[in-house]
């Protein structure tokens, strides 16, 4: 398995931006889909107040889709 199907697995076309909006703390918020499927591969936690917060694994997902190359 590739590092770039690693970061994609069981996710829809969106989800991996979503990640990077919570990343960024952009106002507007995903959908719920998108937040349990984040969680679901433990790219998303949700914090006490039930904002979602990046986990390292899902910046490591920003980051390998961020890479130019293919891996």
């Amino acid at each position: 398995m590739g590092v770039k199907h690693w970061a994609t697995r069981n996710l829809q076309s969106g989800d991996l931006t979503a990640l990077r909006e919570i990343a960024k703390g952009a106002q507007k918020a995903p959908q719920e889909s998108q937040i349990a499927r984040l969680q679901r591969r433990g790219f998303v936690a949700l914090r006490k107040n039930r904002k979602p917060s990046v986990t390292p694994s899902g910046r490591l997902a920003l980051l390998i889709r961020s890479l130019p190359i293919q891996f």
